[in-house]
């Protein structure tokens, strides 16, 4: 069985249809919405279509939270604004049964045809085939067992799915970008300008790496928000 981990704050716009969408899904599952302390009807809405319980704020403790939960040998993380196709579950059993330990979705913008955006989903899904790097757009997935030896989402206050993917690479096993699709909401790029959030999240996956601190990182993309 899948377990999809969704964590959510003030999501009341984005997630029924999440929600309804996963419900149809074939395949076993169980849907866990994870709620960070919404201030909205998000909890009260999720709960006609999921199992809804309550975390610390922070997507990395909510996912961890999430997974401490499930029950699935196969944990798939989702965010709130995403757009995922009928055949995800088959695809995502279809990629550990053939022996994949992880992977992610091929990446695209549902609610846009900007041409930049659409380079910015090929580098993406490019990135993720050739440096095996998912961010959590992407629709993480792996088995249960190789999460919890990991340890789980590194509880940093940003850029906690790109440490989790450099942590995922060390394990012994086959990580993939599946050909099944998962769409995402422009809805950041086109607040602060498509090209200059770009330039900005390429500034802080470079500060990152070269050992800049999360809470110092956090702090600069809470001012620059």
């Amino acid at each position: 069985m899948i377990s999809i981990i969704i964590p959510v704050l003030n999501e009341e716009k984005n997630i029924v249809d999440l929600l309804k969408s996963l419900s149809c899904i074939k395949g076993p599952k169980e849907i866990i919405v994870v709620d960070g302390g919404s201030r909205d009807n998000t909890v009260e809405l999720s709960r006609e279509y999921a199992k809804v319980i309550r975390s610390k704020k922070g997507r990395a403790n909510q996912m961890n939270q999430g997974a401490k939960c499930a029950k699935g040998d196969i944990l798939w993380f989702v965010h709130s604004d995403s757009i995922i196709d009928e055949n995800s579950l088959e695809i995502i059993e279809e990629t550990i049964r053939k022996g994949s330990i992880a992977g992610g979705f091929s990446l695209y913008f549902h609610d846009s045809n900007n041409v930049f955006l659409k380079y910015i989903a090929l580098t993406s899904n490019l990135r993720a085939d050739y440096t095996k790097l998912f961010f959590g757009d992407q629709g993480i997935f792996m088995k249960k067992d190789i999460f919890h030896e990991i340890g789980g989402y590194p509880k940093i206050a940003i850029m906690e799915d790109f440490q989790f993917s450099l942590e995922l690479k060390k394990k012994k096993g086959k990580v993939m970008r599946v050909k099944g699709r998962i769409g995402t909401s422009s809805r950041r790029f086109r607040e602060g300008g498509i090209f200059r959030t770009f330039l900005f999240m390429q500034k802080m996956k470079i500060l990152y790496i070269f050992g800049v601190s999360p809470e110092k990182l956090n702090k600069i993309y809470r001012e620059a928000r």
